[in-house]
């Protein structure tokens, strides 16, 4: 799948109908950041403690309706980690205990970030993180990155569509050395539209952030509260009594 249309198929699912979708962004980002937090600073071995926030996360999963493929084609981005994890049990003392909590520590957090990213618009998730009082510039770099990184891929899907027009066929190692010259045009590009852009939208009055009036308001509700005590709740209980 291309970075465009895993792009897109990410905010297709993220625009869902259920009711972790309609949570307020703030209480996901503080509720599953916390929930990793959590089981990053769970001992090795506490096993009971892995399961019950693994669990949780089953859960949420299910509740927001989520496509199993989604979810496992985005956990593909753990098994580098996880590779790293299966070499401590020969270069560790108990390191098959601490191989398996660090497999568990790294699916935690890859999977909660995931609910939190296919559940939440990422225009969305940006205020949430600015209502927050997240760097408004790191804000900025990241809005920017999001929305023109679509951009380039098209981009880089015309130029070896060009490429390709005309006769050339990649099928060689050594015609690898071509990508240098497309990696430079590219930028070059790149570079040229963002300077473009920046000029339109500075003569549309842009000053580093989205006016206000322009985003829904975000408003907690009863149903926020709950969830975020609920998981609370079960996070003390996870921590403070299973182990």
């Amino acid at each position: 799948m291309g970075g465009t249309h895993g792009g897109a198929d990410l905010e297709s699912v993220a625009a869902g109908h259920s009711p972790v979708h309609r949570l307020d962004p703030r209480v996901k980002i503080v509720g599953l950041i916390g929930l990793v937090v959590v089981a990053v600073t769970t001992p090795t071995g506490a096993w009971l403690v892995f399961a019950s926030v693994l669990a949780a996360l089953f859960v949420l999963a299910a509740a927001a309706r989520l496509p199993p493929l989604h979810v496992v084609r985005r956990m593909n981005v753990e098994i580098p980690f996880l590779l790293a994890a299966a070499i401590l049990p020969f270069t560790a003392e108990d390191g098959v205990r601490l191989a398996i909590t660090v497999g568990a520590k790294i699916t935690i957090g890859v999977l909660a970030m995931i609910i939190l990213s296919s559940t939440t618009p990422f225009p969305r998730l940006l205020q949430g993180f600015a209502a927050l009082r997240a760097p408004a510039l790191l804000l900025g770099i990241v809005s920017f990155m999001w929305r023109y990184l679509h951009v380039l891929a098209d981009e880089v899907a015309r130029m070896k569509t060009a490429r390709e027009a005309r006769g050339y066929s990649a099928s060689w190692i050594w015609q690898a050395a071509s990508g240098g010259p497309l990696i430079a045009t590219l930028f070059l590009r790149a570079l040229g539209r963002g300077e473009r852009v920046y000029l339109a939208m500075l003569s549309r009055g842009y000053a580093g952030s989205i006016p206000e009036g322009l985003e829904v308001p975000l408003t907690l509700r009863r149903s926020d509260v709950f969830f975020l005590a609920g998981l609370a709740a079960m996070l003390v209980v996870a921590r403070v009594v299973l182990p």
